[in-house]
């Protein structure tokens, strides 16, 4: 780390590593200034590796640009290594998973909270088939279930886009929907029953006053 900020090709780059994974940052004024400065970093990256006899893996380099403007421009890299170089430069994606979390490029994390809401619907729906409303888990017993296996996935990494002063309805429907599927199980009442109802019959709080009590509790 230190070799690396040592370098004056490196001067306004930012070396950010957990274990085997490696994110370099760059800020300036332009994405293609950024793509220079990136490919310049990422060579010393691979002469300092080469001298502590390690190996970069170039297949697995990704590239993401954060934006705030409107404009559509997604320029790609030219890392100088193959097979991300000349005519095959390295393209950004839409969206950049890291730690399980998923980036757009405003930070508005819509892909993150679609994900993880469908994920949670999806293992609500697999777990019809554990019981229903005349056989299988007893209702206390599907309860127990959803609050371990579903909430957790549904509220990870919810601190990313829940907070303050944060525009979050659509996600919170997103939640919420899931949510009435899973309540709707739990209880076997009619598809037609109100949520709130429904929620309040088998003892789970409203999505978003969960996400508050949560959030207020990580403060501490």
């Amino acid at each position: 780390m230190r070799l690396f900020e040592l370098d004056p090709l490196t001067r306004g780059c930012f070396l950010l590593s957990y274990v085997d994974d490696g994110n370099l940052v760059v800020q300036l004024k332009s994405l293609l200034d950024n793509c220079e400065a990136l490919k310049r970093a990422y060579g010393v990256i691979f002469e300092l590796f080469k001298k502590f006899g390690l190996a970069l893996e170039h297949d697995k380099s990704e590239v993401f640009h954060f934006d705030r403007s409107h404009s559509k421009d997604n320029p790609p890299v030219d890392l100088g290594y193959a097979p991300y170089t000349g005519a095959t430069p390295l393209k950004p994606k839409l969206y950049w998973r890291y730690l399980g979390f998923y980036f757009d490029r405003k930070l508005t994390f819509t892909e993150h909270v679609r994900y993880y809401s469908t994920k949670a619907l999806s293992t609500v729906k697999a777990m019809k088939m554990l019981g229903s409303s005349t056989r299988g888990l007893r209702p206390v017993q599907k309860r127990v279930l959803y609050r371990a296996c579903v909430l957790p996935i549904v509220t990870y990494g919810f601190r990313l886009w829940y907070f303050a002063a944060a525009r979050c309805k659509g996600a919170l429907h997103h939640l919420s929907t899931m949510q009435r599927s899973a309540a709707l199980w739990i209880t076997g009442a009619f598809r037609t029953s109100p949520t709130g109802g429904v929620e309040a019959l088998v003892g789970l709080p409203p999505i978003n006053l969960l996400l508050r009590r949560l959030s207020v509790r990580a403060d501490y």
